[in-house]
C-alpha cells in the first residue's frame, strides 16, 4: 500500500519520481492558457509540511493537483472513499479535498464518516468538484465541509483556500483541546457532569453553526429542557449565553493569532455579520474587535513578545 506521501505510484504512464506540470492552463478545465507565475514561500522542511489527502478517482485532477500542490505540501492519495477513509485514520492529514463523484459512495458520504469518526472530524474538509450548483454546495457545508470549491479550478484561489483552512484548522483544534481540558474534572465526575463534558465539547467543534438547544441535546441524550437545567445547575448561565462567552472568545484568539479580516473572523467564531460580532465584543471588552487587534499588535512591537488573551485598553475603533 502506498506509504502516503508524495510521489504517487505511476498513474496513466507518469514518472511517479517527478510531479507534471502542466503549463498551458490558466486553470483547471479552461481555455488553454499560459499558466501565471505563482508566488511561493519559502518552504519548511519536507517532513514539517502539512499532509494532505487527495481523494478522487481522475487521474488528470489528480495529476493537475499534484503539480499544483507538492511544491508546498506533502500529498496522500486515494481513488475511493473506502481507501480515503483508511488513510485518513492512519496517517491524520491535516487537511483532506475531496470529489464529489467516487466509485464505491458518494463524497458527502465520505465527509459524513469522516467527521462521525473522533479520530478524523477535526481535519478540515474541502470540496473540488464539478457539481457546482447550490445544493451541492449546501449539502457538502452541511456534512461538516469547510469549504466548495467548483471547476474550473483557479490555481491561486485553490493555494489561497488551502492556506487560510491550514491556518483556522489550529485555533479551532485549540479550542477544542481546550473545551476538553476543562471538562476533564467532570468527565471524571458524576454522570451529569460527563453529560456538560460531553455538550461544551460538541460546542468548540461546531461553534460555526447555527447551534440550537435541542440539537446539542439530541448529541449527548437530553432533551433541551434537561441540558438547560444542566447548565444552569453546574455553570450557572443558560447555553445560548455559554455560546455567546465561547464565540467571542474564539474571536479574540482569531484576532490575535491570524490576520484574518474581521469580517471573516465574525464568520468562522459563528456570528452571521461583523456588526454582531463587534457589539458582542464589546460589550465584553469595552472597544471593537479592530481596536483590541491595533492595542495588542502594538503592545507586542513594545514588548517583543507574542499577544495573550487578556483584553488590552486602548482607542474605540470601528470593526472593519
Amino acid at each position: 500500500m502506498f506509504s502516503g506521501t508524495f510521489p504517487p505510484p505511476r498513474m496513466g504512464g507518469l514518472s511517479a519520481t517527478r510531479p507534471i506540470v502542466r503549463p498551458a492552463r490558466t486553470v483547471y478545465g479552461g481555455p488553454a492558457r499560459t499558466m501565471p507565475r505563482m508566488s511561493r514561500p519559502a518552504l519548511a522542511p519536507a517532513n514539517h509540511r502539512p499532509l494532505l489527502l487527495l481523494v478522487d478517482d481522475q487521474p488528470e485532477d489528480l495529476r493537475w493537483l499534484t503539480a499544483l500542490l507538492h511544491p508546498h505540501y506533502r500529498l496522500a492519495f486515494a481513488e475511493s472513499g473506502r481507501v480515503a477513509l483508511q488513510k485518513a485514520q492512519g496517517l491524520t492529514p491535516d487537511l483532506a479535498l475531496l470529489d464529489v463523484g467516487l466509485p464505491d459512495m458518494d463524497g458527502f458520504a465520505l465527509c459524513r464518516l469522516l467527521k462521525g469518526d473522533p479520530a478524523t472530524r477535526g481535519m478540515p474538509l474541502l470540496f473540488l468538484s464539478a457539481h457546482n450548483d447550490v445544493g451541492s454546495r449546501i449539502e457538502g457545508l452541511s456534512h461538516g465541509a469547510v469549504d466548495f470549491i467548483s471547476k474550473p479550478f483557479h490555481p491561486e484561489e485553490v493555494l489561497a483556500r488551502v492556506r487560510v483552512h491550514l491556518r483556522l484548522a489550529s485555533p479551532r483544534a485549540e479550542a477544542v483541546a481546550e473545551a476538553v481540558v476543562q471538562s476533564g474534572a467532570e468527565e471524571a465526575g458524576t454522570p451529569d457532569q460527563r453529560l456538560l463534558a460531553a455538550a461544551r465539547q460538541y460546542i468548540a467543534e461546531h461553534l460555526g453553526e447555527a447551534l440550537t438547544v435541542n440539537q446539542i441535546g439530541r448529541q449527548v441524550g437530553l432533551t433541551g429542557r434537561r441540558l438547560l437545567a444542566l447548565f444552569r445547575e453546574e455553570l450557572g448561565q443558560t447555553v445560548s449565553g455559554y455560546i455567546s462567552d465561547e464565540r467571542v472568545r474564539t474571536g479574540q484568539r482569531l484576532l490575535a493569532d491570524t490576520d484574518m479580516s474581521v469580517q471573516d473572523v465574525a464568520f468562522h467564531a459563528g456570528y452571521s455579520n461583523a456588526g454582531n460580532f463587534a457589539t458582542a465584543f464589546r460589550e465584553r471588552h469595552g472597544l471593537s474587535p479592530q481596536a483590541y487587534r491595533v492595542a495588542l499588535r502594538a503592545r507586542e512591537r513594545a514588548d517583543g513578545a507574542p499577544g495573550v488573551d487578556q483584553g488590552p485598553g486602548g482607542p474605540e475603533g470601528e470593526a472593519s
